[in-house]
């Protein structure tokens, strides 16, 4: 079984040939996080490929990875929201960095959920990943989910996978803990575990298993999480649940291996064939490598 880590961030250092995302904290201008500091970790934790997602619309390093590591790595890209032409922006990424999703944060910032969904501002460009096949890499704020929902009506062929165990959060509440790591002040279990069950009732909606440490009040193994993954099995079942490390973040605290140890800790009722799926038999059957 090829275990699969589906979702992570590689990055090179700031400069000319590799424009990025400033991020104070997490990714400073010199920080870079490269493949071979990923695979030592992989080999040690036996992860056998994984999904590369960078941190802006600039897909210069994932680009390079694909070609000095044949077969290891697939690639989500980050929505380009200066792109003036989103088809073909979409086409040239495709044909590129041979990406395979698009993450996205929102649907429309002036719009409400009761509103025509073909009318919402980024309507246009799910219509487009869904005729191009591309998987929808979705983490936003419940209003936004909401909307996308009425879109998921519209076109049920798209596929989407809901980031980090389903949680809906906004930048505003977004903070670098002591570990140098993302971390939102929310409820647990969220309260937004209702709508998320709502929309899963589309069969083409996934979620990962993964960003634990961002919402827990706990120390690993995250006990608080509990009933939040048990919660997250009855939604999706596990044929719709992506483990995923969230590499760099949980690099030292954690640790990798600790986080794939988290499907067995916080899932610990589940069959073998079950955690199998899980941990990389649903990532082999959505991404090709």
């Amino acid at each position: 079984m090829n275990v699969i880590d589906s979702h992570l961030h590689l990055f090179k250092a700031y400069s000319k040939d590799y424009p990025r995302p400033i991020h104070p904290g997490l990714a400073d201008e010199e920080r870079e996080v490269v493949a071979q500091e990923l695979i030592v970790e992989m080999e040690k934790a036996g992860v056998d490929k994984a999904i590369v997602v960078p941190l802006g619309p600039e897909d210069h390093y994932i680009s390079e990875l694909l070609k000095e590591y044949p077969g290891k790595f697939a690639t989500v890209g980050i929505y380009d929201t200066d792109a003036p032409d989103q088809a073909e922006n979409l086409d040239q990424r495709i044909e590129e960095s041979s990406i395979q999703g698009i993450r996205v944060g929102f649907v429309d910032l002036e719009a409400s959920p009761d509103d025509d969904p073909e009318k919402y501002a980024m309507f246009p460009v799910f219509k487009l990943m869904a005729e191009r096949r591309l998987k929808v890499w979705f983490y936003a704020e419940p209003r936004q989910v909401e909307m996308f929902d009425r879109v998921l009506e519209r076109l049920p062929e798209l596929e989407a996978i809901f980031n980090h165990c389903g949680f809906m959060v906004s930048l505003d509440n977004l903070s670098i803990d002591q570990h140098a790591r993302p971390h939102f002040d929310t409820q647990i279990p969220p309260p937004t575990l209702d709508l998320l069950e709502r929309i899963a009732a589309n069969p083409k909606t996934y979620v990962h298993f993964s960003g634990q440490y961002a919402f827990s009040h706990d120390p690993y193994p995250y006990p608080d999480m509990n009933s939040v993954s048990k919660r997250l099995l009855k939604i999706f079942g596990p044929e719709r649940i992506l483990w995923a490390s969230d590499f760099p973040w949980i690099l030292k605290i954690p640790g990798y291996l600790e986080q794939l140890e988290l499907v067995e800790k916080l899932l610990p009722d589940i069959t073998q064939k079950e955690r199998e799926l899980i941990q990389g038999g649903n990532a082999k059957r959505l991404f090709h490598f």
